[in-house]
């Protein structure tokens, strides 16, 4: 069974090809100020109106589609990287090696996601960088759960057992034998990580702790038109509307990846 084309994924296309053609799509510079045209309403010049300093709203949604699908994607690769390794060594390492691991992760599940971003950031520093270092680390611990979950079940399986009795060593097995059994669910959690990857690194920038100006930001640019919602209200609703669509859209991703594998 073959997933299939629908908005969301083409949704999801468009922004891709968007974020690789940037420089070519955008009719302005999205640092570029103009005080003529300060607060402008949606026209045929700007469709989606001016920001404060006369910045064309629609050419910062552009290119601030590069720091979004950047930062979901590169976080939820690191977080794949360290959380699937650390929770097969998890469920494969014995019981002290896996209570060790699971209550570093219990603990970093505890924290709320929003909180525990802003404390990393905080240590680390502000900026887009160490935003998406924060953004991985919180979402390590989902993946070292299902990772577990998954080497736990299969690591009583007989083809396991025939490749540790042909004396197979704990790599071997491990990445081998049972990682590429327990991929599936990982791959269905992927769009839900970059959704939610998306969201808090929003979260840090309309808290001013992710990207800081004048970078063109979803959430930054959501920030900065609290003050000015009345004067221009598109300045807000746009990316606010490009947030919520993204989100929905690698959400569906998911959906499809599940009925694509059967899972």
């Amino acid at each position: 069974m073959k997933p299939r084309w629908n908005v969301s994924t083409l949704l999801l296309a468009l922004l891709v090809f968007t974020a690789l053609g940037a420089p070519i799509m955008a009719r302005y510079d999205p640092l570029e100020m103009c005080k003529a045209t300060v607060l402008a309403l949606p026209s045929w010049a700007h469709p989606m109106g001016t920001d404060q300093f006369g910045r064309d709203i629609l050419s910062r949604l552009i290119f601030g589609t590069r720091v979004a699908l950047l930062i979901g994607v590169g976080a939820t690769f690191m977080a794949v990287l360290v959380g699937v390794p650390l929770g097969v060594w998890s469920g494969l390492g014995g019981p002290r090696i896996d209570a060790i691991i699971m209550r570093g992760v219990d603990t970093l599940l505890a924290i709320p996601p929003v909180l525990l971003a802003m404390a990393l950031v905080a240590i680390l520093g502000l900026g887009s960088v160490n935003a998406a270092v924060a953004v991985a680390v919180v979402g390590i611990p989902q993946f070292a759960r299902l990772a577990r979950a998954g080497a736990l079940s299969e690591r009583g399986m007989e083809y396991t057992e025939a490749a540790v009795a042909l004396g197979a060593n704990w790599g071997r097995v491990a990445f081998r034998t049972i990682l590429p059994n327990i991929l599936s669910p990982i791959i269905v959690q992927v769009p839900i990580a970059v959704s939610r990857a998306i969201i808090l690194e929003a979260s840090l920038s309309f808290l001013g702790l992710g990207s800081q100006p004048p970078a063109p930001s979803w959430g930054l640019m959501v920030n900065e038109s609290r003050n000015y919602m009345y004067a221009a209200p598109s300045y807000g609703i746009f990316p606010g509307i490009l947030i919520a669509l993204t989100v929905l859209s690698l959400n569906n991703m998911a959906d499809l990846v599940r009925k694509w594998r059967r899972i």
